[in-house]
């Protein structure tokens, strides 16, 4: 019963993981068009926003970053529901042969090498699914730890912007205001997916 039930949380745990980072690829996804127009916007203020090219760059860097990350977390995220899918199912074939096993001792041997077998598949799904979980938890840490560098954009676009010529000034303030965001938004996602996979064992 164990198993059917971490099959049971796996699955809801993980469904609530791929939902999260779809919000926060939507959230990357708005990221680049910000990088798009701060490219724009620091062409036509010329030589005082130059410094500006580079930060937009960065900034495309960051999006790409997560919007890669929310795609191969999304990969693990079907995979182990599907597994969790066939672990639960296993676990009630088994739990069905034991009632028969149980009400007829004849029948004993001949179930031993079908209850023999599905257990070892169980066995290896559980398996499966705590390396998927580890796995998963490990490129949520990952993305997290790569996500800081937003606040380290922000700060230097303001730098940036507070040396371009002042018709532009509050343009480029706002690209800094976007990605500051951005990086915050992504990151509450990212932590609320870790939560849910919080309290799983794997």
């Amino acid at each position: 019963m164990a198993s059917s039930n971490k099959a049971a949380e796996t699955f809801i745990s993980v469904a609530h993981v791929a939902s999260e980072l779809f919000r926060a690829q939507s959230i990357a996804e708005e990221l680049s068009i910000t990088s798009k127009n701060a490219r724009a916007l620091a062409v036509r203020a010329g030589s005082t926003a130059a410094g500006f090219n580079e930060i937009t760059r960065f900034i495309e860097g960051l999006s790409k970053l997560t919007i890669d990350a929310a795609r191969k977390v999304n990969i693990i995220a079907i995979s182990q529901t599907k597994i969790a899918s066939d672990l639960f199912r296993s676990q009630g074939f088994i739990s069905r042969l034991d009632v028969v096993r149980n009400s007829s001792a004849d029948k004993v041997n001949q179930l031993l090498p079908i209850y023999s077998e599905v257990n070892h598949k169980r066995t290896e799904l559980d398996k499966s699914i705590s390396s998927g979980l580890r796995e998963l938890v490990d490129r949520l840490d990952e993305t997290k730890m790569e996500l800081r560098a937003t606040q380290v954009v922000s700060v230097v676009s303001r730098v940036e912007a507070s040396r371009a010529h002042e018709d532009f000034q509050n343009s480029l303030n706002s690209v800094a205001d976007k990605v500051s965001s951005a990086g915050q938004r992504i990151n509450k996602h990212l932590e609320n997916a870790r939560r849910h996979l919080a309290y799983l064992q794997y």
